[in-house]
């Protein structure tokens, strides 16, 4: 044998310990990625009914808020009323006060004046 058929024997068995290396790497990688597929799958599968579930709790949240809102409405509103018929009771008071006002005022004057004249008369008619 010269040394042109040792080292290609050599090359050759080289090149097969290569191929075989690679064989088993590529097999390696193979499991890694379906292990990881097979953890992808798994995690969807579990973040699935999270996700329902998000979804449910966002409907019902935005039904609470919707429904929040309409009650906060109806209490600006009755509050809208109140304050409307309390300013038509002050409206009425004032205008009650005004007339009584109107009423009372001469009387009294009347009456001050009626003692004053009382008054002057006990005081003639104790002079003389």
């Amino acid at each position: 044998m010269n040394i042109i058929e040792i080292l290609t024997i050599i090359l050759l068995i080289s090149a097969s310990a290569l191929c075989i290396a690679l064989i088993y790497y590529v097999r390696q990688i193979v499991k890694s990625v379906h292990s990881v597929s097979t953890d992808i799958q798994g995690l969807s599968y579990k973040l699935n009914p999270i996700l329902q579930s998000t979804f449910v709790l966002s409907e019902k949240l935005t039904h609470v808020t919707d429904e929040a809102e309409s009650q906060l409405q109806i209490s600006k509103s009755i509050i809208s009323d109140i304050r409307d018929r309390t300013d038509k009771i002050l409206n009425i008071e004032t205008k009650i006060r005004g007339r009584i006002e109107d009423a009372v005022v001469p009387l009294l004057t009347n009456f001050q004046a009626l003692r004053n004249g009382i008054s002057s008369f006990w005081k003639t008619l104790k002079g003389k």
